[in-house]
């Protein structure tokens, strides 16, 4: 996941400063899921809070910081990319409600929840990985870059 991270930051940064926002949102979810994830003891509540604040912060940034220029760029595709566009979508809302539950179920976790932490990790990993293809994915098919270098939408 970290190589693939750093061909996207390669590829977007400094395009637009709402892609740059959710590169960062991105990165800061990554490193702090190794930290969680690696860890040889259970985190603190205060840890998993922070992690599942950043986890929201992360789904949030793809639908309101870049939101109105993603759909512009969906608008104005046509063909493949549009049709990739349409299956892309909903599997990135699909993993939306994943990483949403893992939020749900950890943001005020007790200590019979947290027993089930490493393989739900292990899961929002995948999870993480999936969406990230994907997104990248997306970009890519819709042209979105185009469409914030030309400033549209205002």
């Amino acid at each position: 996941m970290l190589r693939k991270m750093e061909q996207t930051k390669a590829q977007l940064a400094g395009k637009h400063h709402a892609l740059d926002a959710f590169i960062n949102a991105r990165q800061h979810l990554l490193v702090e899921y190794i930290r969680l994830s690696t860890n040889k003891t259970l985190p603190s509540q205060a840890e998993l809070e922070e992690f599942c604040g950043q986890l929201v912060d992360y789904v949030s940034a793809g639908h309101f910081e870049i939101y109105d220029y993603v759909v512009a760029a969906y608008e104005a595709a046509k063909g493949n990319a549009r049709l990739l566009a349409e299956r892309i979508y909903p599997r990135i809302k699909q993993n939306t409600d994943e990483a949403l539950n893992f939020h749900d179920k950890y943001s005020q976790a007790d200590e019979d929840t947290l027993l089930e932490l490493d393989q739900d990790l292990g899961h929002l990993g995948e999870v993480l990985e999936e969406r990230f293809e994907l997104e990248d994915r997306l970009v890519s098919a819709i042209a979105l870059v185009d469409h914030l270098d030309t400033g549209q939408p205002a």
